[in-house]
């Protein structure tokens, strides 16, 4: 099963390791962080704590985990060398210096009023540019030419136009050069962001990694490229639609297209699980499954943000940032912290013990972390993310502050296992020979 993570083309682990190091530690420093923005969250979906936690989370947490995660990946199902390790180095230093100073910008207000702004933004774009270089040269060499790889290539331009819409905003901010607000710039940055940077790489990558784990075969891929066609149509018909700001049914329209994209890729992975022939789910795959709960409200809420329907105007605001959070506590969060257990461990091990198998008594994967301590946070992860969606449906801080207590819990247990994982020791015993 997760022999499919091992290849002769594999990088090296210092090129992936320190990825899942940094995001344990962001995803501890925005959990703490969501208690000072729970009044926030309470009353608004836009606002500068709120920027910064998003930029903690979407960049710290998120991004970091799946650049490294990528970096191993490719080699497997691009079945070719990664392009270049010392431009993964620099763009994983260029990223988490990028993420401080731009979140710690955005949550003290900063905008257009210090140096920092400018230089984060400028040292994650040079990040993007190198990740975004290392995906498309690695690309052109393969002959392994797969929906999968498409997305994942597809969703590296996408976020190159993210990072680059994002720094329009800021520069549109001093010059006013293009005559819209920065709402309406920062929205077309947002489903950029999240219906093409990180649906496209969540597509491509879940689609070859949960039918791996699942042991599952004979899908039907046409699936997937009907769901690469509407997801990428939708979303560039919505964000030209948003851009000129017309009707707002045009816009559901376009969402439409896009929730259906969304929902062949649902379908993909609900055959592999149906046809899965191992049937008992270990807490990765329970994380990782769980994680279409949130997606399902994540498209829901879309659907009503972009709708914006006049007897849910009391509500509204609540709606806009459920479609967020579901999106990125919940969806996002879920598929990491489950599919760490199904990378990272095995990472390690092949580091450590491929050259003695046969030789030594070794331990398995799924021995070097503490599968008590996934099952709490597990747990933990459920409360809060439900807890934290009622908080903003209940316009209510103290709730939400419950929730981001139950996030602190989650983030340290997680940081707890990635940190076992990593400074693992050699367990491996000489075997006796006769």
């Amino acid at each position: 099963m997760q022999a499919g993570l091992s290849t002769k083309n594999a990088p090296s682990p210092s090129v992936v390791l320190p990825h899942y190091a940094a995001g344990a530690i962001f995803f501890i420093i925005a959990s703490v962080l969501l208690i000072f923005a729970s009044h926030d969250l309470a009353n608004t979906y836009i606002g500068p704590k709120i920027l910064g936690l998003t930029h903690i989370m979407v960049l710290g947490w998120v991004t970091i985990i799946i650049f490294g995660a990528l970096y191993q990946l490719i080699p497997v199902v691009m079945e070719v060398k990664l392009f270049s390790e010392p431009l993964a180095h620099i763009s994983f230093y260029s990223i988490v210096v990028g993420t401080v100073l731009l979140s710690y910008s955005f949550w003290n207000n900063y905008i257009g009023k210090t140096i920092y702004m400018e230089i984060g933004g400028g040292l994650i774009f040079l990040s993007v540019i190198l990740f975004a270089v290392n995906v498309l040269f690695s690309a052109l060499k393969t002959t392994n030419k797969t929906i999968e790889n498409t997305f994942i290539v597809t969703a590296a331009g996408w976020l190159f136009l993210t990072v680059s819409i994002g720094i329009l905003i800021t520069v549109n901010l001093v010059f006013h050069f293009i005559p819209k607000t920065s709402l309406e710039l920062l929205r077309i940055h947002v489903h950029f962001g999240i219906a093409g940077w990180f649906m496209m790489l969540i597509i491509g990558v879940a689609s070859t990694l949960l039918p791996m784990f699942f042991i599952s075969h004979k899908l039907n891929k046409q699936y997937l490229k009907l769901s690469y066609f509407l997801t990428n149509s939708g979303l560039i018909i919505l964000a030209v639609l948003m851009y000129f700001d017309v009707n707002m049914w045009l816009k559901g329209s376009a969402g439409l297209i896009l929730l259906a994209g969304i929902i062949f890729f649902i379908k993909y992975n609900y055959d592999a699980y149906k046809k899965r022939l191992r049937k008992k789910l270990d807490i990765g795959m329970k994380l990782s499954v769980f994680a279409f709960i949130p997606l399902f409200l994540t498209l829901l809420f879309g659907i009503l943000a972009v709708l914006n329907l006049d007897f849910l105007s009391k509500i509204q605001t609540s709606i806009n940032t459920a479609y967020g959070v579901s999106l990125i506590f919940g969806f996002f969060t879920a598929l990491i912290l489950g599919q760490m257990y199904k990378t990272l461990p095995f990472i390690v091990w092949l580091k450590m013990y491929q050259d003695k198998v046969g030789k030594y008594k070794i331990p398995m994967p799924a021995h070097i972390y503490s599968e008590k301590v996934a099952d709490w946070h597990y747990y933990s992860f459920l409360v809060a993310i439900f807890t934290l969606l009622i908080g903003i449906f209940a316009k209510e801080s103290i709730i939400i502050q419950i929730s981001a207590a139950a996030f602190i819990v989650t983030s340290v247990l997680y940081a707890y296992n990635t940190y076992k994982i990593l400074f693992h020791k050699d367990q491996s015993e000489l075997l006796e020979t006769k």
